[in-house]
């Protein structure tokens, strides 16, 4: 099942920070980035949706909202307000789900009045249960979730869920157990029964001692789980980019490092992406363990190349949101040519076919996702080739038979016709490209 609304969501997740942020129980001293003109640069991007992490006084969410309203902006609270905050039940009564409905009973009546002081305005869409939980907390999430649904059934409550190399423990519930992601969604979706899936992998890595990049193996096998989970329970996923160097992952700042990862999601049929992180990572510890780098924004309120990069990914994007989201997913077809670096990468995908594709040759990787909206049918075609290597991808389509119909690429709409029943694509380092098959042509 498609999201129903008409935009993909694009959620700057990490937003302007407050004067003496705070995440977690650690303050960080910085100015107040929580301004108009900070808002706007999110808006100006590109994005729809911010999601709140920094801040932590309702009077802090009320001021960032009011940004929102006059911007046309939604937002999504973290809802960690010290006291008596279902961030709170979360953190401190997950391993007693008994406990955590006493303690939500008794503190439910001021988190409500505080939800409906956000739900005044126009741009508040719901609360950040969680991020990353392990199975055991699910019951607890299923709690809220539940109250949430109850209370304010028009808002999200949104949780994001681990990705497929966390640990067995973590993924089972017991230790020194073997991973099985797929158990692990499948338990997520019928205990919480969520309104959006969301998770995070990231693939785009780098060897800190060498400087060599790489590609995570089980990118495109979680997005697979990922997309046939969602096909089976008829719900809607979101992804999260990495956007921010830290550890062993990238510094992302160009278009071909953005885009590799918005279009392999949309080719699963993803209808959202969040920014990890918008604002750069605040606070490291001393000598930078962490590896942090730079984001979209950095710390001290200063656009980098990868903000002007999202802002054209982003612009693509829109160009072609509203057809995207009128088609479902139906598979992914990979082309991966002979010795390819990335093999490992689609070792354990599924391998389909499709009987319109009679033929594909590409001169690199390509990923293709197949979608239908019951009478047509349209393909993603995405440069799978590591943006790392800068490489165009082109490729060569057979058709069982000749067609017209509409791609678009690059922010553009163009109509085309296949001859003797081929279609020629240049995908550059990163890019994607939505094309429809709109009417079969009988002279080939």
């Amino acid at each position: 099942m498609r999201n129903k609304k008409e935009r993909f969501d694009f959620v700057a997740y990490m937003s302007p920070p407050p004067a003496d942020a705070k995440d977690g129980k650690k303050f960080f001293s910085v100015r107040d980035f929580m301004t108009e003109e900070h808002y706007r640069n999110v808006r100006e991007c590109g994005f729809n949706r911010l999601s709140a992490i920094y801040e932590h006084t309702e009077e802090q969410y009320l001021r960032a909202m009011s940004f929102c309203d006059l911007l046309g902006l939604e937002y999504v609270v973290r809802e960690q307000v010290e006291g008596a905050s279902l961030d709170d039940i979360v953190e401190h009564f997950w391993e007693n789900p008994k406990a955590a409905e006493k303690e939500l009973s008794r503190i439910e009546h001021s988190v409500k009045a505080r939800i409906e002081r956000y739900a005044e305005h126009p741009s508040f869409v719901g609360i950040l249960g969680c991020d990353e939980p392990h199975i055991r907390k699910f019951p607890v999430l299923k709690l809220l979730s539940g109250w949430m649904k109850e209370n304010f059934p028009d808002k999200e409550f949104e949780i994001n869920l681990l990705p497929d190399y966390a640990s067995g423990e973590q993924l089972t519930g017991a230790e020194g157990s073997e991973k099985n992601y797929r158990e692990y969604m499948d338990a997520f979706i019928r205990s919480v029964e969520p309104q959006v899936l969301s998770y995070d992998h990231y693939a785009l890595m780098i060897d800190r001692n060498t400087g060599k990049t790489y590609i995570r193996d089980s990118y495109l096998e979680n997005l697979q789980i990922m997309a046939r989970q969602a096909q089976k329970f008829q719900i809607s996923f979101r992804v999260f980019l990495l956007t921010l160097g830290h550890w062993s992952f990238r510094t992302v700042s160009s278009y071909r490092e953005i885009a590799w990862q918005v279009y392999t999601a949309m080719a699963y049929g993803a209808t959202g992406a969040q920014t990890f992180t918008y604002w750069t990572m605040l606070g490291h510890p001393p000598g930078n363990p962490e590896n942090v780098t730079g984001a979209l924004v950095s710390a001290e309120g200063e656009l980098l190349p990868a903000w002007y990069a999202m802002r054209e990914v982003i612009g693509e994007i829109r160009a072609f949101e509203r057809e995207y989201l009128r088609f479902s997913w139906e598979k992914c077809l990979c082309v991966i040519p002979e010795k390819s670096a990335l093999s490992a990468l689609v070792r354990s995908l599924e391998k389909n076919t499709d009987a319109r594709l009679a033929a594909i040759a590409a001169d690199a990787e390509l990923l293709i996702g197949c979608f239908s909206d019951g009478m047509r049918r349209a393909y993603l075609f995405s440069n799978l080739s590591d943006p790392a290597e800068e490489k165009e991808a082109k490729a060569e389509i057979t058709f069982d038979c000749n067609y017209e119909g509409t791609i678009y690429q690059g922010g553009r709409k163009e109509r085309f016709q296949t001859e003797a029943k081929k279609f020629r694509v240049l995908l550059r380092s990163g890019e994607g490209a939505f094309l429809i098959l709109e009417k079969r042509r009988n002279d080939g």
